[in-house]
């Protein structure tokens, strides 16, 4: 017999997995691919923030390929320098990641079956759907569709990075005449290795955006490239429950992705450690990861749109102006990748009245 059916043995359908045998269910997670890992398409960059409250699940310091201590924000034309002592990300061989996670959740008691493409018979009274954003749980079942998409291009070739800038500071593009409706990106890794990766917001062409990316860098086309769909809102209801039937969505497949950056792993991994715990307990499930993640996921809802409103001459005033109130200052001392919300409090206002008046 089995308690819960977990249907993806992505990084959340893992994490739900190995919570949910804490709870002492049996779990079953049915894979569509031969292996977990070896199909990611997402980035492997990873706030140290955010892999530290999955340290539970996974060690991920023998996957660390690269350590960031920055990022160059490029408002258009303008440039904003976030730097830091220590390495706040990490960038992580994303693969070994996905299937070290798989292996975990196997070796914590969890059944894991591959190639299994799940088509309407389910193990289990108790689904946890972590199927990503396309989810087959989450269509039949008839939770609300998710209205945003970005659409992603990337890939990972050999590029100088040393010689260019310095490796632990990433590049961020944000244009809305160059990549409308998300940004582009160069992440270094290591050994003379780069990802390059550019998303726009559908219906955008991700292929004109990708052709500029290259063009900038002078880097010449990559024969293979990921592509991948993102979701940037979270599902209206990402749990139901009927007689005994218990459904639950988690990671990609609930929207729980950061708007800004299409970051999922760290915001679905702990939602999903929270859906294991909650498998039999859908609206204890609903109510805790929106009061816990909700206000972060909305932030960085609120801040996209307004970064989405804004052509590129209004982007550039919009660096020059928090470069004015030294918030690169600020954000090199107490930003937060993923927690926006730990950001707002009283020493940001203190910070904007000293620069204010000269004194930062």
């Amino acid at each position: 017999m089995t308690d819960v059916h977990v249907v993806g043995a992505g990084p959340a359908g893992s994490i739900a997995a190995m919570a949910a045998t804490r709870q002492g269910h049996r779990v079953v997670v049915s894979e569509q691919h031969a292996d977990a890992g070896s199909h990611a398409t997402c980035s492997g960059l990873f706030s140290a923030e955010g892999l530290r409250s999955l340290s539970d699940f996974i060690d991920y310091r023998k996957l660390v390929v690269n350590r960031i201590k920055g990022a160059d924000i490029h408002f258009a034309d303008e440039v904003l320098s976030v730097r830091t002592k220590e390495p706040v990300a990490y960038v992580c061989d994303r693969h070994a990641f996905d299937a070290k996670l798989a292996e975990n959740a196997e070796s914590a008691g969890a059944k894991v079956v591959y190639n299994e493409t799940v088509k309407g018979v389910f193990r289990a009274d108790c689904v946890i759907g972590a199927d990503g954003p396309g989810s087959f749980v989450a269509r039949h079942f008839h939770f609300p569709p998710m209205g945003r998409y970005v659409c992603t291009m990337k890939a990972v070739m050999e590029y100088d990075v040393a010689a260019k800038t310095d490796r632990s500071i990433i590049t961020m593009h944000l244009s809305q005449k160059r990549f409308p409706g998300f940004f582009g990106w160069m992440i270094p890794h290591a050994n003379d290795l780069a990802e390059f990766g550019v998303g726009v917001a559908l219906p955008g062409p991700a292929g004109a955006a990708w052709d500029h990316l290259l063009g900038m860098y002078g880097v010449r086309k990559p024969r293979r490239v990921a592509s991948d769909i993102i979701p940037v809102e979270p599902r209206r209801r990402t749990s139901m429950q009927s007689g005994k039937l218990k459904v639950l969505l988690a990671g990609d497949a609930a929207g729980q992705v950061k708007a800004t950056t299409g970051g999922g792993v760290i915001f679905g991994g702990n939602c999903a450690a929270l859906a294991g715990k909650h498998a039999h307990s859908p609206r204890g499930y609903e109510l805790e990861w929106r009061a816990r993640f909700g206000p972060d996921l909305f932030l960085h809802r609120k801040l996209r749109d307004h970064l989405d409103s804004l052509q590129d001459h209004q982007l550039a005033g919009l660096a020059r102006h928090l470069k004015r109130l030294r918030l690169d200052s600020y954000l090199s001392r107490h930003g937060s990748m993923d927690r926006p919300t730990r950001m707002i409090k009283p020493q940001m206002l203190s910070h904007v009245a000293r620069a204010l008046i000269g004194l930062e």
